[in-house]
């Protein structure tokens, strides 16, 4: 066995080691009372407007509220390492992407990459593989590319080392933490997510030629918005009807800046940030469609559905393959617009509800678009209801008004990084009918629910919330979905959506751009 020990050529351009980016963190320490003030509007925004809360203290058997008064006493003796560790690790406990804690600056902007990705497949025997699948070319040294496979990371195996890294991670389910956990394992946003606890990973791989060696690779810091732009942020006009996971919708923007080619990084014409792609395949002597919806964080729902329409009327007759692998979700009237323009027949949105809460009453009684589920909080004091009642977000039918619909045959291939607006986008493909769904993991990342940010919930309940310091903020789930038509009432939070047929990635899927997972979609539409 050969076995030799190189480091990449050079620093991954524009970033600094993660070394000195902590030097900095700490030489400016947030004071005692702004950890006071993040942990007092936390507990007041999980235990009065957070709507999962009593699913979460049943199928995760955690109590945020008691950590968070525990947390609160046991403030002072913590370094600001492991004050924004406990405080995230809080939130990371309910299992729940959509209600995080934001780090302040100088995290909040920033970026902890390794500048390689790493893709996971599975063989015919059912043994499992780690490829890099995208490196930066700075990185590239001794056999270290793109093919080359992982053996063991820090001296643990890799298999492992991804399954104590997914055990960190906030997934709903097992699928979602372990894809979460590989995407993680290269690349962290420091505005979600606390800096990685090694400042280089000693890694042992093989070849593309077979030769086994070893090499380090430091962990860099890069600006975030270099590649993500506000990503963090969405559009603020759209804040009220956004279902994302927005750690992932920047981790998929930096991911696009750093390894996409240059023509790729340019978004054609009205299609903010990449959005979306499409092509034509030509599999087993026929034509079908492909789209690629990468995410749903866009301006507008029917600009946004005008586009899809487009590309939906040009696709073969054939059929029409929709994937919304990795897509983070997003603004959900765009995401159920879409889904109204794949169908012929007007398709069943899902439905939304708030907590019963004396919080939740208030924000429904300052805020206009939230008098229909008034009524119900209020009848709650006798009925004992945890939940209001349940209604749609938008009209997908109006918003859709005059645009073409595509006839053919559909199939919807989804992953466990599927979340929030594509979860929702997906039970509405599976309630509607539209086609069968073919998934590279049993289920959807199961994020079920409209977020909004401790900024806007301030805006309508400035007595409740006060400021935070130093640009921290909350996300927060504030109205649940629940599923429509066969599924009516069926919660999306932790469920996700089961898929019809299971694909497992191949490595011609890892390095040859999907070709197994496509003839398996074209058969379904077969």
């Amino acid at each position: 066995m050969s076995r030799a020990v190189g480091q990449p050529a050079r620093a991954l351009p524009d970033s600094v080691g993660l070394a000195e980016f902590l030097r900095r963190v700490e030489a400016d320490p947030l004071p005692l009372a702004g950890r006071y003030q993040l942990v007092t509007a936390a507990r007041v925004l999980l235990d009065e407007l957070y709507v999962h809360l009593p699913l979460k203290r049943a199928m995760h058997a955690t109590d945020p509220v008691q950590r968070l008064r525990l947390l609160e006493r046991r403030l002072a003796p913590l370094s600001e390492l492991q004050f924004h560790a406990e405080l995230a690790d809080v939130f990371r406990a309910l299992r729940d992407l959509h209600t995080v804690y934001q780090l302040p600056a100088p995290y909040r902007g920033h970026v902890a990459t390794l500048g390689f990705l790493v893709e996971r497949y599975t063989d015919a025997e059912g043994a499992a593989h780690h490829i890099v699948s995208k490196i930066d070319r700075s990185l590239v040294h001794a056999g270290f590319d793109v093919g080359a496979e992982l053996e063991s990371w820090n001296g643990v195996p890799i298999e492992r080392a991804v399954e104590r890294n997914a055990a960190a991670q906030a997934g709903s389910h097992l699928d979602a933490r372990l894809a979460r956990g590989l995407e993680s394992l290269t690349l962290r946003p420091l505005r979600t997510t606390p800096p990685p606890d090694e400042l280089e990973v000693l890694l042992a791989y093989r070849t593309r030629g077979g030769r086994r060696r070893e090499t380090r690779v430091p962990w860099r810091v890069c600006a975030a918005e270099r590649y993500a732009g506000r990503a963090q942020d969405p559009v603020p006009t759209l804040g009220t009807s956004l279902g994302i996971d927005v750690g992932s919708e920047t981790a998929r923007q930096v991911k696009r800046g750093l390894f996409a080619p240059p023509r790729a990084r340019r978004s054609p014409p009205r299609s903010p940030r990449g959005v979306l792609a499409h092509r034509t395949l030509r599999l087993g002597g026929r034509s079908y469609g492909y789209l690629r919806l990468f995410s749903f964080n866009v301006p507008g729902a029917r600009s946004f559905a005008e586009q899809v329409a487009q590309i939906a009327a040009r696709a073969p007759a054939a059929g029409l393959i929709v994937d919304v692998r990795g897509n983070p979700g997003g603004h959900v009237p765009a995401a159920e617009s879409a889904l109204q323009v794949l169908s012929e027949r007007p398709v069943a949105p899902v439905s939304f509800s708030l907590s019963t809460t004396r919080g939740a009453l208030t924000l429904a009684r300052a805020h206009a678009d939230f008098r229909t589920w008034t009524s119900s909080i209020r009848a709650a004091v006798e009925t004992g209801e945890v939940y209001s009642q349940g209604f749609p977000l938008t009209d997908p039918q109006a918003l859709t008004t005059g645009l073409p619909r595509y006839a053919g045959p559909k199939v919807l291939i989804t992953d466990a990084l599927s979340y929030s607006a594509a979860d929702i986008f997906a039970a509405g493909f599976q309630d509607n009918a539209l086609g069968p769904v073919l998934g590279t993991a049993r289920r959807t990342g199961a994020g079920g629910a409209n977020v909004w940010t401790h900024e806007l919930l301030r805006v309508w309940l400035p007595e409740l919330l006060g400021d935070l310091p130093r640009g921290a903020g909350f996300r927060v789930a504030l109205r649940r979905a629940t599923r429509a038509r066969g599924n009516v009432d069926v919660p999306l939070e932790d469920l996700g959506v089961q898929a019809d047929a299971l694909h497992d990635l191949t490595r011609r899927d890892v390095t040859e751009q999907n070709q197994d997972l496509l003839a398996a979609a074209v058969a379904l539409l077969d």
